[in-house]
């Protein structure tokens, strides 16, 4: 399990948010051809984890979402978000607790909807920065011009 990629990096977490853990699931499915009764239990936990997330969520959602970050974040170092969405050296992986792959599925999930959130407000701010900061410069730059013009050096921009 090799990889350059920390969780503590920005990037990694944009990154980790982009990718489809459902997508991945299937391709190792489809990969290592598990029995049927396997694979419903995997997603049978997680619609079970998925409904107590909704409940636990509740009372306070700031304080879940760092928990399941800190999901996430054990996902990350223990190497299965590494082998699942093959973004290490690996060659791949098999599951072998299908049940807490689905639970790990929900709580990804759940991290992955508020990190995109979060990215998305962070462009947002982004944005309005950089526009405000434009604004504010043309706006300078007019009343620069009418300054100017108002003590009789208006010649020069004739």
């Amino acid at each position: 399990m090799k990889t350059f990629l920390n969780f503590e990096n920005n990037d990694t977490k944009t990154l980790l948010s982009k990718l489809n853990f459902e997508f991945f699931l299937k391709q190792n499915i489809f990969m290592e051809k598990y029995k049927q009764a396997d694979i419903d239990s995997i997603y049978e936990a997680y619609k079970r984890i998925t409904a107590e997330i909704k409940v636990r969520s509740k009372s306070n959602k700031k304080q879940f979402f760092f928990y399941s970050e800190g999901q996430v974040r054990k996902m990350f170092t223990g190497g299965l978000l590494l082998s699942h969405f093959e973004l290490d050296e690996s060659r791949g992986h098999t599951i072998l607790d299908f049940p807490a792959v689905g639970e790990n599925w929900a709580y990804f999930d759940y991290w992955q909807k508020y990190q995109k959130r979060k990215l998305t407000k962070e462009k947002i701010w982004g944005f309005t920065i950089k526009t405000g900061s434009l604004l504010a410069i043309l706006l300078s730059i007019i009343k620069f011009i009418e300054y100017i013009n108002q003590y009789g050096l208006g010649d020069i921009f004739k």
